[in-house]
């Protein structure tokens, strides 16, 4: 199932709007989500740190929903974030994206089952927020998705 990120960002999160973030489909599937520095920026004139971990934050919840629809599990399923990490390595001095690296194929095959059997299970993704080709910020966010 291919989904519209950006008109599913708009409809259900305000802030995604006030953002401005938007959405590059990857080969693989993954999303990469994407932000300009004007409405993202601090009073340094850097990326805003709570803007970097909201866009990551929101690339996770995406990669978490693409699991389940790769899955055929739950198309309704809430899905929340239940703890987040974001390390600062590098100022944000452009426009950003987050990407989400690819989770391990064990543990999508645990969510699955889980989460099939359950209605309810956790998965656990890394995202990189990257400015002009250079890693900045490193997130780990862990999710729980479950049916409604």
């Amino acid at each position: 199932m291919s989904r519209d990120w950006q008109q599913l960002l708009y409809s259900t999160i305000p802030l995604s709007v006030a953002m401005q973030v938007g959405v590059i489909d990857h080969p693989d599937g993954r999303a990469e989500l994407t932000a300009p520095l004007a409405p993202n920026v601090n009073d340094k004139g850097t990326g805003f740190g709570g803007s970097l971990a909201t866009l990551a934050t929101l690339a996770g919840w995406i990669e978490v929903r693409r699991q389940l629809d790769l899955l055929s599990l739950d198309e309704a399923a809430e899905i929340v974030i239940q703890h987040g990490n974001t390390e600062y390595l590098h100022p944000v001095t452009a426009d950003f994206t987050a990407l989400v690296e690819p989770v391990d194929a064990a543990e999508l095959a645990r969510f699955g089952k889980l989460f099939a059997r359950r209605g309810m299970a956790r998965l656990g993704v890394r995202v990189q927020l990257l400015c002009h080709a250079q890693c900045c910020a490193v997130f780990h966010g862990e999710y729980v998705a479950s049916s409604v």
